[in-house]
């Protein structure tokens, strides 16, 4: 019994370290691909004409914001994230430049971030600002 009950209490123990641990590393973002799905929790249905990209190495983004594309760089600590550098092209889309703007100032506001299921979450400080679904 007593074997069992120090058995026990080391899976206990390790299973806590591996919990723990998991929950303070920061998910990954290289290589991954977001479609938005919501600027400040109101849905948006732009298909294929909203999308993040983190790339594979030197922690560019890459993207499209309703009409034009977008590129910049990023960086993150923990669950921090800082948007830098964004450009974009110029076009004009008749219909789709308020969202535009909105999308692209809110990854400029963006201070950290969240990986829930397949849902990426950026917020402001304390403002959920987009939302993406991979």
């Amino acid at each position: 019994m007593k074997k069992f009950i120090i058995v026990f209490l080391s899976f206990l123990a390790l299973t806590s370290c591996k919990v723990l641990k998991s929950e303070t590393d920061s998910p990954k973002l290289n290589n991954t691909k977001w479609s938005l799905h919501s600027i400040k929790e109101r849905p948006v249905k732009l298909g294929d004409n909203a999308y993040l990209n983190f790339e594979d190495k030197d922690n560019r983004i890459a993207g499209k914001a309703a009409c034009n594309s977008f590129f910049g760089e990023y960086s993150t600590i923990k669950q921090t994230i800082k948007f830098e550098g964004i450009g974009s092209t110029k076009m004009y889309c008749e219909g789709l430049m308020d969202e535009e703007n909105e999308i692209l100032t809110a990854l400029n506001s963006t201070r950290r971030y969240e990986i829930k299921a397949d849902m990426l979450y950026l917020y402001s400080s304390d403002q959920l600002l987009l939302t993406f679904k991979r």
